[in-house]
């Protein structure tokens, strides 16, 4: 008769114990090393051991935000391209003047 066989392979209910043990320090580590919050939801996420109830897509649609548009200044502006444009046209004017002078002379 062969001898009694004995099973030898752990519990679901230890395994599931062992895998949230490694999946609390997983995550801990993530925390030490990520450079802000979304940082860390991201590798958590990659990993896959992000917390219960954590989804990715809707942390980041939170932390998302448009960026405001910057206000247009239309006073420097204008002013900057009427002072280039007086300087083109009496740099042009010079130009001409010096070319008729020199053309006369000739």
């Amino acid at each position: 008769m062969p001898p009694k066989v004995t099973d030898t392979r752990p519990t679901p209910e230890a395994l599931h114990a062992v895998e949230e043990e490694t999946a609390a320090s997983a995550r801990r580590i993530v925390a030490t090393y990520a450079q802000d919050f979304l940082d860390g939801v991201t590798l958590m996420c990659m990993l896959g051991v992000e917390p219960k109830g954590l989804v990715y897509s809707k942390v980041a649609a939170e932390l998302e935000e448009p960026e405001p548009a910057p206000a247009k200044r239309t006073r420097k502006k204008t002013t900057k391209k009427a002072a280039k444009k007086t300087t083109k046209k009496t740099t042009k004017k010079a130009t001409k003047k010096t070319t008729k002078k020199t053309v006369k002379k000739a």
